[in-house]
Order: structure tokens, then C-alpha cells, then sequence
């Protein structure tokens, strides 16, 4: 039986439960919402409670591009909602799947502020205007909120103490 094309919504699922797994596996409560949410895919909290964070999760199998004017970059296709939706509890979690589960390269994980991701976009809405809109970052760029690093980065803002990390 040869490869078959994947859903665009088994992708998605995909990267949602793929993140799950991660964050379950550094000892989260993760909840995935019914039916999908309208703001969040996972709500992601401490074992022992405290703040919840939501996480977008975004997830393409083709999320690499080489372009002509700053190289080689990620992106990834994203709503002109991101513009509006800023907040320290709310993340993203764009996902490459890296020809998953076809080989054994494991998926790529980026998570990233909703700031971040909504300067992106409303620079790219200035820019371009209501078109198909993607959050890109260069590669080089992208390091800082990939993997353990990037998870670390999301896991500062459930601190309790003073020193809360905003986004």
C-alpha cells in the first residue's frame, strides 16, 4: 500500500495531539477541548494548579521555504484574528511535521508569544492586505522558540512568584 495524501484536518490533528504528548510528557495537565475551541486548541496548566495557558496550534507538512529576499524560513498559514488576540496566557504552537510519520525524522516544534506571532501577521496584513496570510520566521530566528528551549520559554509565564515572564 503506497502513501496516501493526509487530510488537511488529520494534519491538524496531528500536531494537536503530537504537542499534547510533549507537554504531558514534561508533567502538564492538557486539555483538548471538544469540537475545537475558538481561541485555543490545548489548554496546557501545572499538575499542582495555578494560571492556564491557551495554545494555537498551527501544523504543516511543507513549513520550509527558501525566499529570494531573507532565506531560508518557516511559516505557516495563519488568521488576521492573530492580530487581535494578544495576551501572556495564549501561545502558539506551530508544528512542522517534517514528512512525519513517513520516516523517522520526528516532527519540529516552535512555540511562540501571541505578540510575536501577531506582529508578524499585522505586518504582513499592512503589507499585502486580506489575502492568505502566513506567520513566517527565518530559521536562523526561529532556534529561540524551538523544541525544550521554546517550551521553557512558554512555562516562565505559569511562574507564580514575582518574576512572571510577559510574552
Amino acid at each position: 500500500m503506497g502513501i496516501q495524501k493526509v487530510t488537511t484536518a488529520n494534519v491538524g490533528a496531528c500536531g494537536e495531539f503530537y504537542v499534547a504528548s510533549l507537554l504531558s510528557a514534561h508533567n502538564l495537565s492538557v486539555g483538548l477541548p471538544r469540537g475545537g475551541a475558538a481561541r485555543a486548541d490545548l489548554f496546557v496548566g501545572k499538575e499542582a494548579g495555578g494560571p492556564a495557558l491557551r495554545i494555537q496550534v498551527k501544523t504543516g507538512t511543507q513549513a520550509t521555504k527558501n525566499d529570494k529576499e531573507v532565506g531560508p524560513i518557516y511559516l505557516w498559514s495563519t488568521t488576521k484574528k492573530a492580530i487581535d488576540d494578544v495576551d501572556r496566557f495564549f501561545w502558539y504552537a506551530y508544528v512542522w511535521l517534517n514528512e512525519w510519520p513517513n520516516n523517522d525524522r520526528i516532527p519540529k516544534v516552535f512555540f511562540l508569544p501571541s505578540k510575536v506571532v501577531s506582529d508578524c501577521i499585522q505586518k504582513e496584513h499592512q503589507a499585502y492586505g486580506d489575502v492568505w496570510l502566513y506567520f513566517w520566521i527565518r530559521q536562523s530566528d526561529a532556534e529561540q522558540y524551538l523544541g525544550t528551549q521554546g517550551l521553557m520559554n512558554m512555562l516562565r509565564v505559569l511562574e507564580t512568584d514575582s518574576n512572571v515572564v510577559e510574552a
